[in-house]
């Protein structure tokens, strides 16, 4: 989107809403974008925690359950 394209929006919402109440709008606006990315980091965050649970000092590694395969039929 070109410089004139914007210019041109912003003169139809100035025409439509009025000065008065653009100061408001664009509070509202800026205010529900801070939220939307709020939500998002909270939710990228509760993703990557689950991803990788973090790990108690001094405890082992969980280790993977064996295969049904004993070490002779692996071997083939």
């Amino acid at each position: 989107m070109g410089a004139g394209e914007i210019l041109l929006i912003l003169a139809v919402v100035f025409l439509l809403f009025g000065a008065e109440r653009l100061p408001s709008m664009a509070r509202s606006l800026g205010k529900a974008l801070e939220e939307f990315r709020r939500a998002a980091r909270d939710l990228t965050h509760d993703i990557m925690d689950n991803q990788h649970p973090p790990s108690v000092p001094g405890t082992p590694p969980r280790l993977s359950p064996p295969s049904e395969q004993s070490s002779d039929e692996r071997k083939g």
